[in-house]
């Protein structure tokens, strides 16, 4: 399940060494949600992410690291907050 205004960030930009342009080479890196997975309203997921299978990303969040499997995240950044329970 993925709620609206989700954004998949799948691309970006090294950090340049030069304060003139600090937007340096760009790069792409996949993003994977695996399944059952239920990704909240206006969440922002980074380059080369994993969401794990039966996790829950709550709204609003922005997902710097790989999420683990049955766990929900929340918050900017993305933390875990709590193990689910599975069926």
């Amino acid at each position: 399940m993925i709620a609206m205004n989700v954004t998949f960030t799948s691309s970006s930009h090294e950090i340049n060494r030069s304060s003139s342009r600090r937007a340096g080479k760009g790069y792409s890196k996949p993003i994977i949600v695996e399944d059952g997975a239920w990704i909240g309203a206006g969440v922002i997921i980074l380059p080369g992410i994993t969401i794990g299978r039966g996790s829950i990303v709550a709204a609003g969040a922005v997902v710097t690291k790989d999420i683990e499997k049955n766990c929900l995240y929340a918050g900017v950044p993305a933390r875990k907050i709590k193990v689910l329970e599975t069926v």
